[in-house]
């Protein structure tokens, strides 16, 4: 009887525990707010400390990239919920993320990465994370949702194109962080001005392995695809620049 009691108030304890977790799981939420400026030095130098990566598309994705434009207009209210429940702040998140990285894989070419900087967005940088680099890529330059904004905005021209690798990598409760990262290869690539997809070639790089030493065994380095914008086509009513989807062809 005594076990039996032990047991069922450890079980007790543990669904407390679950709920508690789920709880405060629902109250985490990921609004995009602000991009990551130290890619530049990537593309400068080669060499970034760290890059946290939230997932490979959707929301939370505002540190792939240098800079994406802000959705214009009022955002959505968060209505209230019953006491004791998190906000419901879900459609206010996605408005904050429209225009961020996390459009570049999210399978929907009428969504894009747009970028927010001043001017043509020149020297602009996104990161692709979840590709296989070691199958061929095809790339939507431009916003596909419509004709009239694809050749209303600009689109990448010519891009300079990274293999960036990381040998450290630090799991979160949402996400990983991948610190010492490194371009292992780089080459610039001209695009057509085609508002559908098109190949876009990879620079050869070797895929490397490493012993990890807090798990005692050999681990595959991770990869990730750097985009960087070098010349636009040039919209005829926005300077900003777009890229709607960046994929695998499988």
């Amino acid at each position: 009887m005594i076990y039996y009691l032990l047991a069922m108030k450890s079980r007790c304890i543990a669904l407390v525990m679950m709920f508690a977790h789920m709880a405060f799981a629902q109250m985490e939420s990921f609004p995009c707010e602000t991009p990551n400026a130290a890619l530049f030095s990537l593309f400068a130098t080669g060499k970034l400390a760290g890059l946290y990566v939230h997932d490979c598309a959707g929301d939370g994705l505002h540190a792939l990239s240098t800079s994406f434009l802000k959705p214009s207009g009022t955002p959505p209210a968060i209505p209230e919920t019953a006491e004791g429940n998190p906000p419901d702040d879900a459609a206010y998140v996605e408005w904050t993320c429209r225009y961020t990285a996390g459009k570049l894989q999210d399978g929907n070419t009428k969504t894009a990465w747009v970028e927010g900087a001043d001017g043509n967005g020149l020297a602009e940088v996104v990161i692709v994370p979840c590709l296989d680099l070691q199958l061929p890529v095809e790339i939507w330059a431009g916003f596909g949702k419509s004709e009239s904004l694809f050749l209303g905005s600009n689109r990448p021209k010519a891009i300079r194109v990274a293999i960036i690798e990381s040998q450290q990598t630090d799991p979160t409760q949402y996400g990983t962080y991948y610190r010492d990262l490194s371009i292992v290869a780089q080459h610039d690539v001209s695009l057509q001005d085609l508002n559908g997809f098109q190949s876009l070639p990879l620079p050869t790089f070797e895929v490397k392995t490493y012993f990890d030493e807090r798990v005692g065994e050999e681990r595959t380095a991770s990869y990730f695809l750097g985009i960087q914008i070098i010349s636009v086509y040039q919209g005829a009513r926005w300077k900003d620049t777009c890229i709607s989807e960046v994929r695998n062809v499988r």
